[in-house]
């Protein structure tokens, strides 16, 4: 499984020559989201819809809406009991890693032996193995 990280998810939308030729060679059943992306993206929505002026409010519900149908067309990887047990192993190994949600991204990579689609291959290169990692941004496909 391909596990697309957020900023990923950003890129969906930008018909990204390399992203569009990888895309024509993957079947989108092998492409999936892990759950804490969802919540990544869902947090900011919810923040804004919760946050919104009386005048904002129309337009923070309303994409709220529309990223929730956009997430709804991929799989979801769901954070497991072996995913927290692995999470636990990188957290001792990496004590210094500043994101957490890229420790839990890199997690759930290891405990179901997925690749990570990112363009921020330098938050995951301490966590994962070269060949648990992709660029579909940067990297043409072969």
């Amino acid at each position: 499984m391909w596990l697309w990280d957020s900023n990923m998810v950003r890129h969906f939308g930008d018909q990204h020559p390399n992203l569009v030729a990888h895309l024509q060679q993957i079947p989108w059943s092998e492409i999936a989201l892990p759950s804490v992306v969802v919540a990544e993206i869902l947090h900011g929505r919810c923040e804004f819809a919760l946050k919104a002026t009386p005048f904002q409010i129309p337009l923070a519900h309303q994409r709220l809406w529309q990223t929730q149908q956009f997430l709804s067309q991929f799989n979801v990887i769901m954070f497991d009991k072996t995913c927290a047990e692995t999470l636990a192993i990188l957290q001792q190994q990496h004590k210094k890693h500043k994101c957490y949600a890229d420790m839990m991204i890199a997690a759930t990579a290891k405990a179901g032996n997925h690749i990570v689609v990112t363009r921020n291959l330098k938050h995951f290169e301490p966590l994962l193995p070269k060949s648990q990692l992709a660029n579909w941004i940067d990297e043409k496909p072969r």
